[in-house]
């Protein structure tokens, strides 16, 4: 009987014999993709005839099995016959390479304007020691990929940057646009506009004067423009915007921007880095000469070795990489962010060998700087033992061929705005969602709150000032309240701010602060009014001690909770008795009540988004159409909307009696504006007919978008 087992067997000896025919006579570098698959191949068909798998003994499976075997080895040929970047199977150090698409960069570019060791000082004391191995990989972001662009500086330096942010711990997931800073360092600091390279020393620059958006605003491009993006990105004298992949759109430029603090240059002294790293914390940028075998580059025509390649070892080079590598040069940037004085490692010569001295021993070099690389995961530091994509660096080589480059940890005042829809403190909670904004009036209705919009010169160094009063007319004890004040003046050193209660209590808020800055726009939590009443006259009176100076009281607003006995609420009043941001028949309190027994809801959304144009007195309008009949108990308006400077805003509704009421026209420097107001102003009024909400961009240079509103009314 015809035995297929058999028969396979000696077909696939003679498979291997013809792939070692094939791959062992040619001289050339073979592809790593070619080697994979030829063992993936080879296991496959020995799967098909292991002893383990009986169930290939029924011919049909068989035969399936084996066409298989015959799809891959047609798979196998194309691969070989389409690849075009060589590395042979054999794993021995002396007949393997690796990948040529390691992108590299302008070594000019990285060693514009560096100074030398000698006109640096070193960092740390002459007699400091430090521990044999130290590392920061714990505040390190993923390795990223600049993909065949070379602009390894700018990769280098957001590393820095989000392992300072990691360090600095607002922010759990930094993640940093490289295509913005690249635009940044070109365009805005005017850097090297003629070629795809960089260097730290610009880069920080860009960051510590104009600050980078996250990545989200503007990805990452792993391909540099060609004609096909643009006609002119061809030839030395291309433009700009070649080297930046075009330029950010207005969106992006109105995105929030971080920064670090300025940086400067680090003597490349292996105890010098030390000092810098151990001190501050801190990593720092390298920028180096770029040796070809040294760091087992696919490029070099030296033979190199996969092994090192794969643990990330860089070493010294020797005199052969030197003369080779400087036929075509180049450079590269990394990260440092630690050493390993213990580690060792054999040298070697320009044939891969290991190098020996005169008595056969073994050449070795000693000491490395831990580095995090910019390509990608998988290949260069595959087998490090901090990760994919580490590697070490020598001493030697840092203090000889490269420039370095540190900053230090930003100080950020980060916190969730209440009501922008952003999530601002990078917690992965939105606005009320987040517990910082619990008591926030943006989130907790709660409060009381009242406003004098009349505005009042404030008279120039006059003992006396001028004062402005909110009567309020309802009972209830303060437990805690805001003041907000807007005061334009041409020198806030001037000012002093004075609270006082109706029952003669008085607390200075501000007391000549701010020197020759403009303006007084910010709230203020007085502490001495707890358990006083809130009825009565309250008072802000607005003091001028110096000449020369003049401004006006636009407006101000008093806030409050309320504590003790807390009143009950009164169910037809329109009033908000009890202060928990529900007035009448809208409060829970009232819905046994018999004047709320005939009540209902009114509830209705418009979703149309409209444009806000730019400085424009008519600004957008929108419409809520209402066909129930009834009384105004109590209304809230909700708004959407979207725009990079709210303090830009003025927001308006009008009843269809044309009753008009301002719900927003704040100095509040943040985007977007998403919040609830409750309107009483409307009480009592018909709620039936065309509800407008008017939005006003008074000033020019930011566009935004009303995306939605709501109208929800409590009705009798």
């Amino acid at each position: 009987m015809y035995n297929l087992k058999t028969n396979f067997h000696r077909k696939k000896i003679k498979l291997k014999v013809v792939l070692k025919f094939i791959f062992g006579n040619l001289t050339a570098k073979f592809t790593k993709n070619v080697c994979v698959y030829t063992t993936y191949f080879l296991d496959f068909a020995s799967e098909c005839t292991n002893n383990n798998m009986s169930f290939y003994s029924d011919t049909i499976l068989f035969r399936r099995c084996y066409m298989k075997v015959f799809r891959y080895s047609v798979s196998l040929l194309f691969v070989f016959l389409m690849t075009v970047s060589f590395s042979a199977c054999d794993n021995s150090s002396d007949n393997n390479t690796v990948t040529e698409e390691d992108p590299l960069s302008d070594l000019d570019a990285l060693m514009e304007g560096v100074p030398s060791n000698s006109e640096l000082p070193e960092d740390g004391k002459a007699d400091a020691v430090y521990p044999p191995q130290f590392d920061l990989a714990a505040y390190q972001s993923p390795i990223r990929s600049q993909g065949s662009r070379g602009v390894c500086s700018i990769f280098a330096t957001v590393a820095l940057m989000e392992h300072l942010y990691l360090k600095e711990g607002s922010m759990p997931n930094p993640d940093f646009s490289e295509q913005f800073l690249q635009w940044s360092a070109k365009v805005e600091v005017g850097s090297f506009q003629d070629t795809e390279g960089s260097n730290a020393n610009y880069n920080l620059q860009a960051i510590s004067r104009y600050g980078i958006v996250t990545e989200d605003v503007w990805p990452y491009q792993t391909r540099s423009w060609t004609t096909s993006n643009d006609e002119r990105c061809t030839g030395d004298d291309r433009p700009v915007i070649c080297y930046t992949n075009g330029d950010p759109t207005e969106e992006m430029l109105d995105a929030p921007r971080w920064k670090l603090p300025a940086g400067r240059y680090v003597n490349s002294r292996a105890k010098s880095i030390k000092a810098f790293i151990t001190e501050n914390s801190s990593g720092v940028v390298a920028g180096m000469t770029f040796f070809y075998q040294s760091w087992n580059h696919g490029a070099s025509p030296l033979t190199v070795n996969r092994n090192y390649y794969k643990e990330g070892y860089i070493l010294y080079p020797n005199e052969k990489d030197k003369e080779e590598s400087l036929k075509k040069r180049a450079g590269h940037a990394i990260l440092i962010l630690g050493w390993d004085d213990e580690l060792e490692v054999s040298r070697m010569d320009e044939n891969g060998q290991v190098m020996k001295d005169a008595e056969g021993n073994e050449l070795t070099e000693k000491g490395f700087f831990l580095i995090k690389n910019s390509w990608g995961t998988g290949g260069f530091g595959a087998n490090n033992k901090f990760g994919s994509g580490y590697g070490w660096l020598s001493y030697r080589y840092v203090e000889e061929y490269a420039s370095v480059y540190g900053s230090g940890v930003p100080s950020l005042n980060i916190y969730e705005v209440c009501d922008d829809g952003k999530d601002n403190d990078f917690d992965g909670k939105v606005d009320c969602d987040d517990e910082d904004c619990a008591t926030d009036s943006a989130c907790d209705p709660s409060g009381l709150k009242f406003s004098n919009s009349t505005s009042i010169p404030v008279t120039d160094n006059d003992p006396e000032g001028i004062s402005s009063v909110i009567s309020v007319s309802q009972e209830g004890f303060v437990d805690t309240l805001t003041v907000d004040v807007d005061i334009t003046h041409t020198y806030s050193g001037d000012i002093i701010l004075k609270l006082t209660s109706p029952d003669g209590t008085t607390e200075v808020l501000q007391e000549k602060l701010g020197g020759s800055e403009d303006d007084i726009k910010k709230s203020f939590t007085p502490s001495g009014f707890t358990g006083l009443s809130i009825n009565g006259d309250w008072t802000l009176t607005v003091i001028d001690t110096a000449s020369s100076d003049t401004g006006t009281l636009n407006r101000w607003s008093i806030e409050f909770k309320l504590g003790g006995e807390v009143p009950q609420e009164i169910c037809n009043d329109g009033i908000d008795n009890d202060a928990n941001g529900f007035i009448d028949c809208a409060d829970e309190a009232c819905a046994d009540d018999e004047t709320c027994q005939s009540a209902s809801e009114v509830n209705i959304t418009n979703s149309n988004p409209v444009s806000i144009p730019d400085e424009d007195p008519d600004g957008a309008q929108s419409t809520i159409s209402v066909s129930e009949e009834g009384s105004i108990e109590s209304l809230q308006i909700d708004v959407d909307i979207e725009h990079p400077f709210r303090a830009d805003l003025t927001v308006k509704i009008t009843s269809p009696e044309g009753t008009e009421v301002v719900l927003f026209d704040e100095e509040e420097y943040e985007v977007n504006l998403v919040r609830t107001f409750n309107v009483s102003d409307f009480n009592g009024e018909s709620i039936s007919g065309d509800w407008i909400l008017t939005v006003i961009d008074k000033f020019s240079g930011d566009e935004g978008t009303l995306n939605s509103w709501r109208l929800y009314a409590v009705i009798q």
